[in-house]
């Protein structure tokens, strides 16, 4: 196992919580944050002999694109779709599947709290904003799916196979 593409990949799931957290407060997800993302990727991909870099580009492209799709039918904003190709990046092939169906459920769970927390006419704390959240009808799309890529990443990077 290399430990040091270990650690990177350790340094992007702090990353991506961090970018979650704040998109959840902003509803925005800050470029910086994407390249830091994109930076950690070639460190990892150089420290793993770059063996899968076909795969991965092609697996960030497409969700890049799907992004891109939903981000043209306003659905979503441009910020997720740079993000998506970072984490199509690190997700790589072999988990992409996985990620989907994590993708799907995080989704249910964020729809799920904010219609909770309208209900219960929360006003302070994480129950408030998720109030606040459904009201503006403006979604924090990196909250799931950094969900749904934190595990995916940590199989990826923890089995060792690149």
């Amino acid at each position: 196992m290399n430990f040091a593409a270990v650690a990177v990949g350790l340094a992007v799931v702090a990353l991506l919580i961090c970018i979650a957290w704040y998109d959840f407060n902003n509803l925005t997800i800050r470029n910086k944050s994407v390249l830091l993302l994109l930076g950690l990727y070639l460190i990892w991909a150089a420290l793993t002999g770059f063996q899968t870099l076909a795969s991965d580009l092609g697996v960030g492209i497409l969700l890049f694109l799907l992004g891109l799709v939903m981000w043209l039918m306003r659905l979503m904003g441009a910020g997720d779709v740079k993000l998506y190709f970072g984490l199509g990046l690190f997700m790589g092939i072999k988990t992409v599947g996985l990620f989907a169906l994590l993708l799907l459920a995080a989704t249910i769970l964020l729809l799920f709290a904010m219609i909770i927390a309208a209900r219960a006419g929360a006003e302070k704390g994480i129950s408030g904003r998720l109030r606040e959240i459904r009201e503006t009808r403006k979604a924090p799309y990196a909250v799931p799916m950094c969900m749904a890529a934190i595990p995916c990443i940590l199989i990826r990077v923890l089995s060792g196979t690149c």
